[in-house]
């Protein structure tokens, strides 16, 4: 039977400076910034963080058919991917979750675009996708520290729809077991998550110790 969905209205996570940083191409050794850009960067991200609202949930679900191209979830859904198969290859369970930082920081985005300053949207928005990215790794290690009483763990990575292999459409399989219109998420007919800065995932549930065979 598939367990109940965790939801989380407020995650206590927020980006890491550095990562902020490296995805705005920032690179210590080389890139140059004087003390006003110092100071607009420093006060892009103070906004950037305070305008998000992270939410997230989870949900642990047993596979019922593992093969080399593809896993098949307990309710019978299949999810074509080489890459996520061998992800799961230790695997006879998935974590499925989901991660967003609301429409706030988003709406701002937007309108720094049309009327305000690009370049603030642009921090705005490095702010958002790793504050959305730090929510799974937040709900990844609360789950590692229940498994841990099991003897088990998640995988070292996580896998979302629309990288590799593992195609957009499979959105909407993660997306409707979570039921993430109850953290006010959509999804399009494209499989796009609306607001924009949200994230879905798969991880697998594996033995913390490999044993021998």
């Amino acid at each position: 039977m598939i367990s109940k969905v965790k939801y989380f209205e407020r995650i206590p996570a927020t980006a890491k400076r550095k990562s902020i940083l490296l995805r705005l191409g920032y690179n210590q050794h080389l890139t140059v910034i004087n003390d006003t850009q110092q100071l607009k960067l420093d006060d892009g991200i103070r906004r950037g963080i305070a305008l998000c609202n992270l939410a997230g949930a989870y949900l642990r679900i047993r596979l019922s058919e593992h093969s080399p191209e593809k896993v098949v979830l307990e309710n019978g859904q299949v999810i074509p991917s080489v890459n996520l198969a061998r992800l799961l290859k230790n695997s006879d369970e998935v974590l499925l979750m989901g991660a967003t930082v609301g429409a706030e920081i988003v709406t701002m985005i937007h309108q720094e675009i049309t009327d305000g300053d690009p370049s603030q949207a642009v921090i705005l928005d490095a702010v958002a996708s790793e504050t959305a990215d730090a929510g799974l790794d937040w709900i990844m290690d609360l789950f590692n520290k229940l498994l841990a009483r099991e003897g088990k763990k998640l995988t070292k990575h996580r896998y979302s729809p629309g990288y590799g292999d593992l195609a957009l459409a499979n959105q909407k399989i993660i997306f409707d077991l979570l039921d993430l219109g109850k953290l006010d998420l959509m999804l399009t007919k494209e499989y796009i998550l609306i607001p924009e800065k949200s994230v879905l995932a798969l991880a697998g549930i594996e033995p913390s110790v490999k044993l021998f065979q």
